[in-house]
């Protein structure tokens, strides 16, 4: 940069370094410790480097197994919840006679994403209660008291409770997404469609399922992301239990650094975590890139 430009963009560029530093401390500086730290042996008091002696660790321990294959399930189901559900509340929003219907209903989907998750995530824990909980307490008015569980304590039934969690699924950012991209949509080519004598279901297989393939794209990547990060849900609502029979790689990462004190082994979890994320994300951006 020359003197010229630095007097005039110099001070302004200054204003931007303490954001810079907060950004490496707080963020980079953790993530690079994280990645030393996996391959050594450190209890915050003594530290042992062990090369990749942790990562192998991690490929033999049957939890972790347990784990991946709970992880596998959960970003399975999350997709599917993440597109179906804010898919076919979109469409039949659009199909709605009248703007201020169509506002009312809308604004009903989005206002949720007002609520911190803390207060949602307790909600259904009480919901579950074995005793006390709406769900007991429902089947049992309806005389189904065979039916009832202790939804979160019993291994057969806990992750999947843990699955239902958020019915009816219709989460604000997907939703917006879609119902964006439909609003987008050459509303002639439908209408052409449409007086061509094409069903509903002709139109949104033909027309709209194709021009939504990027959304469906972004919103899947999102939620594989979010899935492999899932945690305060988990640990609020059944710590990973009972047994392992909820846990994820998550749970674990944190249970291995903050409940063992295994921080090294914690850190390689986190590790492998971040690159699952990685390589997934650079996938997702060249399926992307390909087709465009």
């Amino acid at each position: 940069m020359n003197s010229h430009k630095w007097k005039r963009y110099g001070i302004s560029y200054l204003f931007l370094v303490p954001s810079f530093a907060f950004v490496f401390v707080f963020l980079y500086y953790p993530m690079i410790l994280a990645f030393f730290h996996s391959f050594t042996k450190w209890n915050l008091v003594t530290s042992e480097w062990i090369g990749f002696d942790n990562f192998t660790s991690i490929l033999k321990d049957p939890t972790f197994h347990t784990g991946a294959f709970n992880q596998i399930i959960y970003t399975v189901t999350d997709v599917l919840k993440a597109i179906i559900f804010p898919l076919l509340a979109a469409e039949l929003i659009h199909l709605i006679g009248g703007s201020r219907l169509k506002y009312l209903f809308r604004t009903s989907f989005i206002l949720p994403m007002l609520l911190p998750g803390i207060v949602t995530i307790l909600l259904w824990q009480n919901m579950y209660d074995p005793s006390n909980g709406l769900i007991n307490q429902s089947l049992a008015k309806l005389g189904l008291d065979s039916l009832q569980h202790a939804w979160l304590g019993e291994e057969g039934t806990a992750i999947w409770a843990l699955i239902a969690f958020g019915f009816p699924f219709i989460a604000g950012l997907p939703f917006l997404i879609f119902y964006a991209a439909i609003g987008n949509m050459n509303q002639e080519q439908i209408e052409a469609a449409r007086m061509d004598g094409a069903t509903g279901w002709q139109v949104f297989k033909k027309l709209h399922l194709p021009f939504l393939i990027p959304q469906f794209k972004v919103v899947t990547i999102l939620t594989i992301i979010g899935s492999l990060q899932d945690f305060v849900k988990i640990l609020v609502m059944t710590g990973g239990g009972p047994g392992v029979s909820t846990i994820n790689p998550a749970i674990m990462m944190y249970n291995s650094a903050f409940g063992s004190s295994q921080y090294g082994y914690g850190s390689a979890i986190g590790v492998t975590l971040f690159l699952v994320i990685l390589a997934l994300t650079i996938f997702n951006l060249k399926f992307l890139q390909t087709d465009n």
